[in-house]
């Protein structure tokens, strides 16, 4: 599937848009606080009816209005459908085909969206939770149980610490024994999904470092997790021997919440040792090996999101960048054409102040505009 068009009305910076894309490369240039990223936003918001951002809705509507509309349409060969989308206050509609859709998840299964923006370089540099995050929003692209199995052990979780805390209850130990057991068993699939994933990940996303570097560099993806097991049962002792640390800590101190991965170039760890440039391919590639991963295993070509991706990369994996997207709808942003001599002109567009065109910008285009 692929966006074909998309219509802007106060959404963020923009007041009316109307963007054709077509199926292959898309790239947008222009300055800072242009723009760029809020066009990326508006593609993402049309195929998740929410902002990557977190932001609440009503926080994406231009500045000084009341309402936005987003409207755009979807192709997969000779089909299409129209999605529309607006936001008022803190009402929100969804339409597809002018058939109502009452929840945002229901959307999601339309296209899929990969997404790279530069905070992703996050997902290396701080904690574990990014990098868990990272793991699991891969995994439930491509098993769409997943999502359901993550959702159910966070309000599993959420409810046995809150027991933790609050120990007034006659029957504490029965209801800590019940939570133990629910707990244990999201949390055993979870880390068998993982388990099995994240080898498929480092594979590809090796395949794509390797290729980048001619041989020089291996990508590596350690996944740590706080409990190892060869079956449930083992899983389940385990867990129950952090009982009295649990007790102390008036918080669970076993699961998979407590995961971590690691990501390597050539054995090293790439927070510790990488340069930003080797972190920002490390990311991107496997951000790319979920691109293949969804195709080989669901069929769906997804659409690639890359905002001010050739920042800190050099030329030579800019240009491998470029190579490996041309069999996807890729729309890149970008602040200048270094590293894009290679894309005919027909494919870049310009963006200055909210608004779109073909060719560049000039003070002149701007006052006739």
């Amino acid at each position: 599937m692929w966006i074909q068009d998309i219509k802007l009305h106060n959404f963020r910076n923009y007041f009316y848009e109307k963007v054709n894309f077509n199926d292959s490369i898309n790239i947008f240039i222009g300055d800072n606080a242009q723009g760029k990223t809020n066009l990326l936003e508006s593609c993402y918001y049309l195929a998740n009816a929410t902002s990557f951002k977190k932001l609440r809705d009503k926080d994406i509507i231009k500045f000084g209005q009341d309402k936005m509309e987003l409207a755009g349409t979807i192709r997969k060969g000779r089909s299409f459908k129209k999605v529309s989308i607006s936001v008022e206050g803190n009402d929100k509609n969804i339409f597809v085909n002018e058939v109502e859709y009452k929840r945002n998840k229901d959307l999601k299964s339309l296209f899929k969206l990969v997404l790279f923006t530069p905070e992703d370089l996050s997902i290396i540099k701080e904690g574990p939770n990014l990098r868990r995050d990272l793991l699991d929003e891969i995994i439930a692209s491509i098993d769409f149980s997943y999502g359901r199995v993550k959702k159910d052990y966070d309000k599993i979780l959420f409810a046995r610490n809150k027991l933790l805390k609050n120990r007034t209850s006659s029957y504490f130990n029965e209801q800590l024994s019940a939570f133990d057991m629910s707990l244990v068993k999201e949390g055993y699939k979870i880390y068998k999904s993982r388990l099995k994933f994240v080898k498929f990940i480092e594979k590809y996303a090796n395949d794509f470092q390797t290729a980048l570097t001619a041989g020089k560099e291996n990508l590596e993806i350690d996944y740590l997790p706080d409990i190892s097991a060869e079956s449930f049962d083992e899983y389940y002792n385990k867990f129950l021997n952090k009982r009295d640390e649990d007790l102390r800590y008036l918080s669970t101190q076993a699961g998979i919440h407590r995961d971590d991965i690691i990501i390597k170039i050539n054995g090293k760890n790439t927070r510790l040792f990488a340069s930003q440039g080797q972190q920002r391919s490390a990311i991107i590639n496997i951000k790319l090996a979920e691109v293949k991963l969804l195709r080989e295993i669901t069929g769906d070509r997804a659409v690639i999101l890359l905002d001010d991706v050739f920042s800190e990369l050099d030329e030579k994996r800019s240009s491998f960048l470029l190579e490996n997207l041309s069999d996807y709808q890729t729309i890149i942003t970008a602040t200048n054409t270094k590293s894009l001599e290679s894309v005919p002109l027909d494919k870049i567009s310009y963006i200055s102040d909210g608004r779109i065109r073909k060719e560049k910008y000039d003070r002149k285009q701007l006052w006739c505009w």
